[in-house]
């Protein structure tokens, strides 16, 4: 199957009506027709941190054990092409044989875990949308090596697997609005315009957005009308008093032709609430700390947030006194152990706007 055929065919399934799981498991089904591999794990992460909210395993059972090892490698230094440096180089495919020179044991996690599962070759991508990290995906193989083809086929599915996966999301939070302040809400359009259906949070927004919202959804309801192998079409309204409101369409099922519009305040990625009541973080230190877990550099950082190398120094030792550790890399590892993973294995949905939906 041609790269050009794999992405229409990843373009249905993101714009299919699937939960998180059911799109994870719909690609990794179109994907394993293209290549072959053993086993697969599908990965949300938070786009202000890079670090893991769900998981979902294709080919062996799941293990959380297992997982909470490999999640351990992810985080130590020196480890090649961990995710964590992909993000921060801003690559997306990473294939271990090649990383390595095909001496697989250069890697920790080889050494303490693929090779006792037999695995003779890793490949990883991350999920790329609007320039962060929305998951991530790693296929193994017991059986030879990737190539540079299949390289080319897990990187032209990424971009259309993470808009799938923030729709996927989104969807989520709309059916359990109690699960965090101002949720999405999902208005249905039909043919003529009309908004046919919508949850309890869209009749708010619709209250507030009134007509230009009614407007923007059918522009956006028309523009996937007639853009089929779109994976979703996206637009926001500007309004005066209520910020920037984000409207997400996709087809719904059957013949109708009636489209569904998720809508929701427009968010950029943070880092979540639950680090910064669990370290008392302040504002300039919880933008320090995403940036710092994305691989910034201080002049990266102090670039963005414009401010001296010097002041991001500062906040970076004080982020690090806070949380109680010496380094950027037991800095991940400490959170991804102790906010994160309790979470992940609980079986909390990720959130659309980073970390987790409220319990």
């Amino acid at each position: 199957m041609d790269t050009r055929e794999l992405e229409r065919r990843a373009e249905r399934i993101a714009l299919g009506d699937f939960d998180l799981e059911g799109m994870f498991l719909a690609f990794d089904r179109l994907l394993r027709r293209a290549m072959p591999y053993a086993a697969a794990a599908w990965s949300t992460q938070d786009p202000a941190t890079g670090l893991f909210t769900s998981c979902t395993v294709t080919g062996l059972p799941k293990d959380l054990e297992r997982e909470a090892q490999l999640f351990r490698h992810e985080f130590s230094d020196g480890e090649p092409a961990t995710f964590q440096s992909l993000i921060a180089d801003g690559r997306t495919v990473a294939i271990l044989s090649e990383i390595t020179d095909h001496h697989l044991e250069r890697a920790a996690r080889y050494r303490d875990l693929l090779r006792g599962y037999g695995c003779t070759d890793e490949l990883r991508a991350v999920l790329w949308a609007d320039g962060l990290p929305w998951g991530s995906v790693i296929l193994y193989r017991m059986d030879g090596t990737f190539d540079a083809e299949n390289a080319a086929q897990v990187g032209a599915m990424a971009p259309t697997c993470a808009r799938g996966l923030q729709l996927a999301l989104l969807r989520s939070a709309a059916t359990h609005p109690e699960a965090m302040e101002d949720p999405p809400g999902i208005l249905e359009v039909d043919l003529d315009g009309h908004v046919t259906a919508m949850t309890a949070p869209a009749r708010r927004w619709l209250d507030i957005g009134g007509a230009p919202l009614v407007t923007a959804a059918n522009s956006v309801a028309a523009a996937i009308r007639q853009h089929e192998r779109w994976s979703g079409a996206t637009s926001r309204l500007s309004l005066p008093k209520s910020g920037v409101l984000s409207l997400h369409a996709s087809m719904t099922t059957g013949d109708s032709g009636d489209v569904a519009v998720i809508v929701h305040a427009a968010r950029p990625a943070e880092v979540s609430a639950m680090l910064v009541d669990a370290y008392r973080l302040t504002p300039r230190q919880r933008e320090v700390l995403g940036l710092l877990l994305l691989g910034r550099s201080l002049t990266q950082i102090a670039h963005q947030l414009d401010i001296s190398e010097h002041t991001a120094n500062d906040h970076r030792k004080a982020v690090y006194s806070r949380v109680g550790v010496s380094s950027r890399s037991q800095l991940a590892a400490l959170l991804q152990a102790d906010q994160y993973d309790p979470r992940t294995h609980a079986g909390v949905p990720p959130s659309p706007y980073g970390g987790f939906l409220n319990a």
